[in-house]
């Protein structure tokens, strides 16, 4: 709510100086309701007052990152602020046109980019300009760009004296050495933030250092510290903060990791996914496929599966999702699609599937390389890609990555060899150590499955084993067998059933193992 009382006159200077540091304050606070409240209040009176600087300065405070429909308003308010400014005033239209290009939507119809304009002896234009560019810059491919910028950012706060810049540009360099898996770099990071945060003493900045931290237990399988973390960063942040748009998000790969909670926490992500872009639907399907709900994950998959290769490469999630939609795509065998992946994901190979040092690891992107090849037949590459995953989980103690890049090997290698026997014995000792239950049940199940002579499956079930093995869709089995498409599903449902497997890779690989 507003602080000030009566109606503010638009003719009073004062009274939109006063708003405008009222809404200051409600930013650095992190109340980003309140303080977007008060820009518009001052915005108002600025139009009233025909004040275009004041509208300016406005639209300009806020920096929102995670928020796409504020970050819409303050995009319609600095287009509005730059028509009725004009050409009078040179610093703040560099600023209001760094600042469009900042808010810009990854996922909206229409892309702002940066216009050229000329240098100008102000550090906030700067600054909101190496903002932009940044933004820009959000890709994977281009970590060593946004490490330039970076650099600027705390170079500019140094020689400007400004905190804030400062913090912004060691974020950025954190949120690269967490793509990058140089845990060494990042950790140093944040050893040179927290003295600064500390003397800033906004709640913001605050949170964030405690969402750091969280990433990093989480990364280590240390479940119930980053659950802790995660919820005193909220606590701190408040729910308008960026704190409250990552909290459910750090639940929801907690969940996925330990089995706990999962239920409530897939109410809250159906309901979310509801408010943000159509692709986030990616994410759902995630959630449904670690709980095993094989219908309503192809439900979402087949409606996402024709727009993979529209996930907007400046969003900050593209690598996380892309990674998660590989994931989904391997557990429902879709060959066809697993291509498309693949090809995205390759020239990150060497990267962490990580959208930013605050937010939840998700493992070495090689791990979802080689699933994806696993899948595909293409057994020596997968095997590749997997075995430098777990060097990659090794060199960051990347534990419950660790687990699971062992189960991987041990369906690309088979569970009825000694290969794949030790990988899954080695997976089951790590997920049970670190509570990840699902992976625990999932693997007993499969061990045990091994032991025995093996199940006994039908002569057509035999057969449609076979042409999964060599790849084949659902589809494509059906013409070969004169089936409908409907039946091979349920056929490969059965098949799945009797092997204690949860993929067509799974399949694969007892076929190949126990039949030939």
């Amino acid at each position: 709510m507003l602080a000030v009382v009566g109606e503010p006159s638009a003719a009073d200077p004062a009274a939109r100086f006063e708003l405008l540091q009222q809404a200051r304050r409600q930013y650095d606070e992190g109340a980003l309701s309140e303080a977007w409240e008060s820009v518009s209040a001052v915005a108002d009176l600025s139009r009233r007052a025909e004040d275009p600087a004041t509208l300016a300065d406005a639209a300009t405070l806020i920096r929102p990152s995670h928020n796409l429909a504020l970050m819409a308003r303050v995009q319609e308010l600095c287009a509005e602020a730059l028509a009725r400014l004009g050409d009078a005033d040179p610093v703040r239209s560099a600023r209001l046109r760094a600042q469009l290009v900042a808010t810009s939507n990854p996922f909206g119809p229409d892309r702002v980019e940066l216009s050229g304009d000329p240098d100008v002896d102000d550090p906030e234009a700067s600054f909101l300009r190496l903002r932009a560019r940044h933004a820009e810059r959000l890709n994977p491919t281009h970590i060593g760009e946004r490490m330039v910028l970076a650099d600027a950012a705390i170079d500019l706060g140094r020689r400007a004296g400004v905190d804030e810049y400062v913090c912004w540009g060691r974020r950025w360099r954190m949120d690269a050495y967490a793509e990058l898996g140089n845990r060494l770099d990042l950790t140093a990071e944040l050893a040179a933030l927290t003295p600064i945060v500390e003397r800033l003493n906004k709640p913001a900045w605050r949170a964030h250092l405690l969402l750091v931290k969280a990433s990093a237990r989480l990364l280590e399988g240390r479940f119930a510290e980053a659950a802790a973390l995660n919820d005193t960063a909220l606590a701190v942040g408040g729910p308008d903060s960026e704190a409250g748009f990552w909290h459910l998000i750090f639940r929801a790969t907690l969940a996925r990791m330990t089995g706990e909670d999962a239920d409530e926490v897939e109410k809250h992500v159906r309901r979310a996914v509801d408010d943000m872009p159509y692709l986030a639907r990616g994410w759902l399907a995630v959630q449904l496929r670690s709980a095993g709900k094989r219908e309503e994950t192809a439900w979402e998959w087949k409606a996402l599966v024709p727009h993979l290769k529209r996930m907007p490469e400046r969003a900050t999630e593209w690598l996380i999702a892309t990674v998660g939609n590989a994931e989904v795509c391997v557990w429902l065998g879709d060959v066809d699609s697993a291509p498309v992946l693949y090809d995205q994901l390759l020239p990150c190979a060497g990267l962490q599937a990580i959208g930013v040092a605050y937010g939840p690891y998700e493992g070495p992107v090689a791990l979802s390389l080689g699933r994806l090849a696993v899948l595909l037949g293409w057994e020596e590459e997968g095997r590749r890609h997997l075995h430098a995953a777990l060097r990659s989980c090794e060199d960051q103690r990347a534990l419950p990555h660790l687990a699971l890049t062992h189960a991987e090997l041990a369906t690309a290698y088979g569970f009825g060899s000694r290969a794949g026997q030790e990988h899954a014995e080695t997976a089951a000792r790590l997920a049970r150590r670190l509570g990840m239950h699902p992976l625990t049940t999932e693997l007993s199940a499969q061990l045990t499955a091994s032991r025995h002579s093996g199940p006994t499956l039908t002569r057509r079930e035999l057969e449609i084993a076979a042409l999964v093995a060599e790849g084949l869709s659902n589809a494509a089995i059906g013409q070969r067998l004169t089936l409908s498409e409907r039946t091979v599903e349920n056929h490969v449902s059965h098949i799945l059933h009797k092997l204690g497997r949860t993929s067509r890779a799974a399949v694969a690989s007892w076929y190949t193992t126990r039949v030939h």
